[in-house]
């Protein structure tokens, strides 16, 4: 059975330690999630799908997202079936078999991830990109690039100004900045750092920095700061996603199986 993984990015490393070799694996960055609409996440998403079917004759295309406001939304594979599981976005993939339906419809929560640092878009870095904070945005390229370093399978991108270019071309005053964040993190009320065995330091001093940060904000905007805490991860969805075909019929019930020439459309109750 010839199977594809097309992922976003923050779910590399969990892939990574996930997959035994036998998979053909395309990452494409978290920045999809920020295209005007969804039907341009959707195009990107499709491209890959089409130049994958195009080398290869694929039995399984599986895909490393969830609903994510309709971005996956009338994909098709013409030779293939994929594979896609019923989440509304990433984040029940890194906490897996934990009881979060409730918190997570709650909201509130701001979640981290070893591969949302190392490739995601945050609040944070967007805020030192608006008020030009050269001096701290170097501090944080340059203990990324050494963390990277000599590891092929340590994917950093974040740093890449062409990501923030716009915003850094804006220069904002630090009051906008400040305000332009708040208005962003206003109905937060914790950040939570997940980990599946793959932290590093850096990504405990990293999320440090990012909740002082909010933190101070909150409380000067609002009055009432927010919580931090690390939980532990569960890559159980993940798992079950990968290796789908092992599982029984009544365990493939949290994922979507979608045949060759079918559009792809997705409910999640």
């Amino acid at each position: 059975m010839k199977k594809a993984v097309i992922s976003c990015k923050v779910l590399y490393e969990e892939i990574f330690e996930l997959i035994n070799g036998d998979f053909d694996v395309e990452f494409l960055p978290q920045g999809l999630h920020n295209l005007p609409n969804c039907e341009d996440m959707r195009d990107e998403i499709q491209e890959v799908i089409d130049e994958l079917e195009a080398k290869k004759d694929y039995d399984y295309i599986i895909l490393g997202y969830g609903l994510c406001s309709g971005g996956v939304e009338g994909l098709k594979a013409k030779e293939a079936s994929l594979v896609i599981p019923k989440v509304h976005d990433c984040i029940p993939m890194f906490l897996g078999g934990r009881e979060i339906k409730d918190e997570l419809e709650k909201g509130g929560t701001y979640y981290l991830s070893r591969g949302w640092i190392d490739c995601g878009g945050d609040t944070y870095k967007r805020y030192l990109f608006l008020a030009n904070k050269e001096e701290e945005l170097q501090k944080w390229i340059d203990k990324f690039r050494d963390y990277q370093s000599g590891d092929s399978q340590k994917i950093v991108d974040w740093y890449q100004k062409d990501r923030y270019q716009k915003l850094a071309e804006l220069g904002y005053p630090e009051d906008k900045a400040r305000f332009v964040s708040f208005e962003a993190l206003k109905n937060y009320d914790s950040i939570t750092l997940i980990d599946n065995d793959n932290l590093d330091s850096i990504h405990y001093r990293y999320t440090e920095a990012m909740y002082n940060f909010i933190d101070d904000l909150l409380k000067e905007e609002r009055g009432e700061g927010l919580d931090y805490q690390v939980v532990k991860g569960d890559t159980k969805i993940l798992k079950d996603l990968l290796y789908f075909d092992e599982l029984d019929e009544k365990n493939q019930t949290n994922l979507a199986i979608i045949p060759p020439n079918e559009g792809l459309q997705l409910e999640i109750r």
